[in-house]
């Protein structure tokens, strides 16, 4: 299915947040997959994993409408993973999900784009207190309003961060890109708070109850959901969900992760109001600090998301937690 015709030259798909942890297995992806691809980077962020063969390197921001523009030209497809969760440089919420979503569509627009496929998060009943939340379905109600061919895929949470914010360095191994590597100051103090819990002290730091369920996603098969999303027909003007292939409890990750080091881990639980707490003690110092809490005050509740069977559509084959854990600790530490 993924083999394609050489008669034409292809147009290279641009991603938006390549630098990124999700823009990085993108843009990786891509490559294997032999399609030429046009990677957004900021001059100051770290992107020397996205010097490969096939991969033209775009320097702009999307605060920045001139440089977007320059993008977008003569772009096939574009992929938009850029967030504001761990900002650099300075980034806010409202500088790149509000304004620079805003200034990508146009350029989308101005220049004749093919897809835009942008990725998003589940619908919950707390959408509007949680800034990642509230600025997503923004964006998906401006996509659906612009008249853009396009595809918004909201994906589960991501297995390779949730499973390392627990306690573990096991899931940034191998990553260029983990998000739990980024320097943003209060990410790396909420990292060495909990560090290697899991891996050295067999204790699972889990937000709410360890009964809560989730269905984690592995972050390569969202990258892969969003390559497919750029031409599949199923996609075209679609909104769909894409699960992971288990709704896992907290106790069911402990659980594996004692298969996967051979010792027992226990779960620790922080009570969902602690983190609401936090999230409205932070909402006037940092937005994305606080935001950071209200993903944690989300994660401690149980939040459904429709499995569609996107994932069937698309031909992904999905990563169980434990194939993932497995094939994280093969690795080199």
């Amino acid at each position: 299915t993924m083999a394609r015709s050489n008669t034409a030259p292809q147009r290279p798909v641009l991603v938006v947040g390549a630098s990124g942890q999700l823009g990085t297995r993108v843009v990786h992806q891509l490559v294997a997959l032999r399609r030429p691809v046009r990677a957004l980077v900021r001059r100051s962020a770290r992107f020397e994993h996205l010097r490969l063969t096939g991969v033209e390197l775009a320097y702009g921001d999307l605060t920045d409408p001139v440089t977007i523009e320059q993008a977008c030209q003569g772009a096939g497809a574009v992929i938009a993973t850029a967030n504001a969760v761990a900002p650099l440089h300075g980034s806010t919420f409202e500088a790149v999900e509000d304004k620079g979503y805003a200034t990508l569509m146009q350029a989308c627009q101005n220049k004749g784009c093919g897809r835009l496929v942008m990725v998003s998060v589940p619908v919950t009943p707390h959408d509007q207190q949680v800034p990642l939340f509230r600025y997503k379905r923004l964006n998906e109600q401006r996509l659906l309003a612009s008249g853009l061919d396009h595809t918004v895929l909201r994906a589960g949470p991501f297995m390779d961060d949730w499973f390392a914010l627990i306690g573990s360095r096991l899931p940034a191994r191998g990553d260029p890109a983990a998000l739990i590597n980024r320097p943003w100051g209060f990410l790396q103090t909420f990292v060495r708070a909990v560090g290697d819990l899991i891996d050295q002290r067999g204790i699972a730091l889990v937000p709410g109850p360890a009964t809560t369920r989730h269905p984690f996603i592995a972050v390569d098969d969202v990258a892969h959901g969003l390559i497919r999303a750029t031409d599949h027909p199923a996609a075209h003007n679609a909104v769909l969900e894409l699960a992971g292939p288990e709704q896992l409890s907290w106790a069911d990750v402990a659980a594996l992760y004692a298969r996967v080091l051979g010792k027992p881990v226990h779960v620790v639980s922080t009570p969902a109001s602690v983190f609401r707490l936090q999230q409205l003690l932070m909402r006037p110092f940092s937005q994305a600090a606080s935001n950071i809490m209200g993903l944690n005050w989300l994660a401690a509740q149980h939040m459904p998301i429709n499995d569609t069977g996107c994932a069937a559509t698309l031909g992904i084959q999905l990563t169980t937690a434990e194939a993932f854990l497995r094939a994280k600790a093969a690795l080199p530490a």
